[in-house]
């Protein structure tokens, strides 16, 4: 089970660090924007952050190691890709089905 607790959904910045941000788009799909309650988030992260960063910011770094995977700008990337400002990054929990 993932969760997700909206006082860390905004980090406090300065002003310094508002000028080395980044700000992605985040789409949950699944069981996590059910957990989430939202299917999409905007968020600043700062300059040179990665997807793995991104993930521990939205706690979702367990989830990584569970088979969730992570795109960005609609290529799969691993966790250590670092955020591109204006992306998309979209957590894909795994499919199953019969």
């Amino acid at each position: 089970m993932y969760y997700y607790h909206r006082s860390t959904a905004h980090q406090t910045m300065d002003e310094e660090a508002i000028r080395k941000a980044v700000k992605v788009t985040v789409r949950l799909f699944g069981p996590l924007a059910d957990e989430f309650g939202v299917r999409e988030l905007e968020l600043p992260m700062l300059l040179g952050a990665t997807i793995a960063d991104l993930a521990a910011h939205l706690e979702l770094a367990q989830a990584l190691d569970q088979g969730v995977k992570v795109a960005q700008d609609g290529t799969f990337c691993p966790p250590e890709t670092e955020l591109i400002d204006g992306a998309e990054i979209a957590f894909l929990p795994p499919v199953s089905g019969g």
